[in-house]
């Protein structure tokens, strides 16, 4: 993570000698890539501090010391659970190069509290603010004046619609959905019948949890449109209110043979599956591989999950907002975020 922030003059096989270890573990700690626990990218950057003498040690007096705010919903979500570790992580290396990380949480599906979040969070002496948005005027206008205060706004996930925020991090998520549906096609294999559909919310949504449910629609059409979905249910990401919708459709819809989660919800859904016994009949996809979802795929419970990588979102989404105050000419791009999907067969 802190190869854009400090040059580093020293050759990696001194450093990985002087730090004892590999040449493969220097080049991931210095281009932010994951694989490197907290206490090993320390020995190397100790390593890297001593080599350098007082020269690295005058640039980071050079740097004005940074707070930046990360701004997540809560709830029970693995994901979010998941995403938030990787901040703190994040945050407990950077601290080193004077960046203190701020991280809050605020409920889900509620606009105005966020909004008031932002508008607190504004009005103390941070430098830049991550946020994952929903798509709604109260949270677009609070946005908006931190911008036109100067202060710089990343979108984290989900988008927003404003142009005035730095950058937006986050998967295509509507090739996603696309994805889900060629999934379920491909499982399915011409068989005709009904698909349930578990989103978050339909008048508080977040971007991509929409974009996902667009691209599924339309992909489903044209890769199986023997298939139709019969209905969808709000959740609010929640995996009880997942686990008695989907015992409902069960009952309800005999000419299910499919399940899609465009959000969280898996964890009720796979345990409703399994206690109506339909777990070998159903198809189920869904996102980020969770210790949830990963013991789902291996019981054969759900068939595939889309994950993202959320140590690459969070750090990302951190560095746009250091390159605000620390970027140079020299400053490295930042790449796509990797997605993957996992099988029962192919699970890291």
């Amino acid at each position: 993570m802190r190869c854009f922030l400090s040059k580093v003059w020293a050759k990696q096989s001194d450093i990985a000698r002087e730090a004892g270890v590999s040449l493969a573990t220097v080049d991931r700690v210095l281009n932010g890539r994951s694989g490197v626990n907290v206490q090993t990218a320390k020995k190397v950057w100790e390593a890297i501090d001593r080599l350098q003498g007082q020269n690295i040690k005058i640039q980071k007096v050079a740097h004005k010391p940074l707070k930046l705010d990360v701004v997540l919903p809560d709830g029970s979500g693995s994901f979010l659970n998941l995403l938030a570790e990787r901040v703190a992580v994040i945050g407990e290396e950077l601290l080193r190069d004077g960046i203190t990380v701020r991280t809050h949480r605020v409920p889900s599906f509620a606009p105005q509290i966020l909004a008031e979040k932002l508008r607190e969070i504004g009005k103390t002496n941070t430098d830049g603010i991550a946020v994952m948005p929903l798509e709604d005027p109260f949270v677009r206008e609070a946005v908006n004046n931190l911008c036109d205060q100067g202060v710089p706004v990343v979108t984290l996930v989900s988008s927003l619609s404003t142009q005035r925020t730095i950058g937006h991090v986050g998967l295509n998520n509507r090739a996603a959905g696309r994805t889900a549906a060629h999934l379920v096609a491909l499982h399915l294999q011409g068989k005709a019948g009904t698909v349930g559909l578990f989103k978050g919310s339909h008048s508080l949504i977040y971007s991509d949890h929409q974009e996902r449910e667009l691209g599924f629609v339309t992909a489903l059409h044209e890769y199986a449109p023997q298939l139709k979905v019969s209905n969808s249910w709000e959740i609010q990401n929640d995996h009880e209110a997942a686990y008695k919708h989907t015992c409902e459709i069960i009952k309800k819809d005999h000419d299910i043979l499919a399940i899609y989660s465009v959000g969280s919800g898996l964890r009720g859904i796979g345990q409703a599956l399994i206690d109506c016994n339909r777990q070998d009949d159903i198809v189920c996809v869904g996102h980020d591989l969770t210790d949830y979802s990963r013991e789902l795929l291996l019981n054969g419970t759900i068939n595939a999950v889309i994950d993202q990588d959320v140590n690459q979102e969070a750090r990302n989404a951190l560095r746009l907002l250091i390159l605000q105050h620390r970027g140079s000419e020299n400053s490295h791009p930042l790449g796509d975020i990797k997605t993957e999907i996992y099988l029962r067969d192919n699970l890291p």
